[in-house]
């Protein structure tokens, strides 16, 4: 068992990584969906 514990942490390390660039991802799809929003508002006002 103890031989195997590289590999759960690189199994870890990868998940961490992915999901801290999904994240940051969605921050990204958050800020250009408000700068759309932003400027479909202004437009119509």
């Amino acid at each position: 068992m103890p031989d195997h514990w590289g590999f759960v942490f690189a199994a870890y390390a990868i998940a961490a990584v992915v999901l801290f660039a999904y994240w940051r991802r969605l921050i990204g799809r958050g800020a250009e969906l408000a700068a759309l929003k932003a400027r479909r508002e202004g437009k119509s006002a």
